[in-house]
């Protein structure tokens, strides 16, 4: 092993999936940082299970859309039982409205190997195993890493951020004495993942029992996860037991105790920290809030923090722009709570309390027969929020000109046809994006010289959604539709595929500079010549 660096702009403390994905970001957009593990090597146990649309498309700016995410197991849907086994509501795939499925199973030992394998390729000697951080003291705008090695040498880091990535139990938040605020639910529940199981359906299933609510979700390699509430007067001990095991498993699948791959309980949380900054450090992933499983949004709401964090550290870094870190708060906050509460939502309809809530539901469901829309509103969730941010690093969020505007939002990413094959965000590049649609907007695209801002590459796309005959030709008109509402008009997206502002052609110098200075620095090319090998 290298010895530990002295200096270093990043330290990234836990090697998770969040973790692993903030580096691998950092390393795409050429900063360099140090990722520092306690354990002595991966954990190697299947935790999350589920990667969404919007977590697949971070993956996919350090290029894991051609490699990993190909072998993974497109979801098709839900299903939602009662105790009499009638199927009482079902959910479909879905649009593909930002390239992937909507839910992609995985075996998390295996995302964790692709990431770490990423990375090495990308930034050799980032990862450091059996590193634990011992203390953080901070000075100013750096902060200082104590680190014992596996040898129990202590090695001191002075860095600009230390991005705390390390758990629920996150050592680093107790540190700094930040409480986590919400609720824990009273009961807990039993885990079961197993291999060889003769369910091979790619629906979840969801036995919304008032006596023993169940869950079953498909698993990659012939696997399924199999969930079961702990009922009162149950102990953890009784629960990973065989004889228990065997019979709560008996009517899905046969008992073979050596396909089980881990047994284990949980008890599940809708917590969120109080703070998500304290001076130069940030509580990422589920050290800064805890969700239930039933959204399915536990890593990915890890890996949304990462995209969001990791382009403001290298604007910071590579770009000399000023600390806009904040901003990380006020962007997630929000959103992280929303997704929380859809958990939460969802888990009414799995863990019914009583039969009071399951008759309730039952009348509604029929009750709604007439009205299709509204009874698919509900069952296949799309109350779930969009991914669009309230406040932050935006022109003209609180006053946009348009009522459907995007700026905000997260950008579809439609498929591309003609020449030009593949998903939206290979055009875009790593950094920022310029997107027109008609012909004034082409033409300025294509005078203006600027190729960088902030630090990183400024990409120069025309989208033709409005058939004007020119540019990269959307293959889904349906997923493009919301381009349109900024047919006439210049659209910046953010390296997180966010857009940060619209406007007309004529004022695109000027919408530059105005963004530049709400990143509290000039525009600059240095080191961009990084991010292109």
């Amino acid at each position: 092993m290298s010895p530990f660096p002295t200096e270093v702009p990043v330290v990234i403390v836990g090697a998770g999936p969040t973790g692993l994905t903030t580096a691998n970001l950092l390393a795409r957009y050429g900063v360099d940082c140090l990722l520092l593990e306690r354990d002595g090597g991966p954990m190697n146990l299947p935790r999350a299970i589920v990667i969404d649309d919007e977590g697949a498309r971070v993956l996919q700016v350090f290029g894991l859309d051609r490699t990993y995410l190909k072998g993974t197991m497109e979801g098709i849907g839900s299903r939602y039982y009662d105790d009499a086994g009638n199927c009482f509501a079902e959910t479909g795939r879905g649009p593909r409205n930002f390239g992937f499925a909507k839910r992609q199973f995985i075996f998390q030992p295996e995302l964790e190997a692709a990431l770490r394998d990423r990375l090495e390729e990308q930034a050799p000697g980032t990862l450091r195993f059996g590193a634990e951080v011992t203390e953080i003291r901070q000075e100013g705008d750096t902060a200082l890493v104590t680190v014992t090695d596996p040898d129990g040498r202590r090695h001191q880091i002075r860095t600009g951020w230390v991005l705390a990535c390390d758990g629920g139990r996150s050592p680093i938040r107790e540190s700094l004495g930040i409480p986590m605020s919400g609720n824990t639910y009273e009961e807990d529940w039993i885990v079961v993942d197993t291999r060889n199981d003769p369910d091979d359906s790619l629906f979840s299933k969801f036995f919304c029992s008032d006596v023993r609510p169940t869950v079953s979700v498909p698993a990659p390699n012939g696997g399924r996860r199999y969930e079961f509430m702990l009922l009162p007067g149950e102990t953890r001990e009784q629960a990973m037991s065989d004889e228990m095991l065997s019979g709560l498993m008996a009517p899905l699948r046969p008992w073979r105790p050596e396909d089980i791959i881990r047994r284990t309980v949980y008890t599940f949380h809708a917590r969120m920290a109080e703070q998500f900054r304290a001076g130069r450090i940030l509580l990422m992933g589920d050290a800064a809030h805890l969700t239930p499983p039933f959204a399915g949004q536990g890593m990915n709401a890890g890996l949304r923090d990462a995209h969001n964090v990791a382009w403001k550290v290298a604007v910071h870094v590579l770009g000399g722009a000023a600390d806009r870190l904040d901003s990380y708060e006020a962007e997630r906050r929000a959103p992280a709570w929303d997704m929380i509460q859809l958990a939460v939502a969802m888990g009414s309809i799995v863990m019914p309390a009583g039969r009071d809530q399951i008759v309730f539901r039952d009348l509604l469901l029929k009750a709604l027969q007439p009205f299709p829309n509204v009874r698919d509103y509900l069952i296949q969730m799309r109350f779930k929020p969009k991914p669009r941010y309230r406040a932050g690093l935006f022109l003209g969020l609180d006053a946009p000109e348009l009522d459907a505007s995007l700026v905000g939002e997260m950008i579809p990413q439609p498929e591309l046809a003609g020449a030009a094959p593949g998903l939206l965000d290979e055009a875009l590049g790593p950094g920022f994006a310029l997107i027109a649609q008609d012909g004034g907007g082409a033409a300025a695209l294509e005078a203006l010289e600027q190729t960088s801002l902030m630090g990183l590459p400024l990409a120069k796309v025309v989208l033709d959604t409005t058939g004007c005959g020119a540019g990269l030709v959307p293959a889904d008109a349906t997923v493009a539709r919301p381009f349109r509402t900024h047919r006439d008009q210049i659209m910046l997206i953010r390296p997180d595929r966010y857009c940060a502002a619209a406007v007309a052609p004529g004022a695109l110098g000027q919408m530059l500079k105005d963004y530049a200075a709400a990143l509290g620095g000039a525009t600059t090319g240095r080191q961009v010549e990084r991010l292109t090998a």
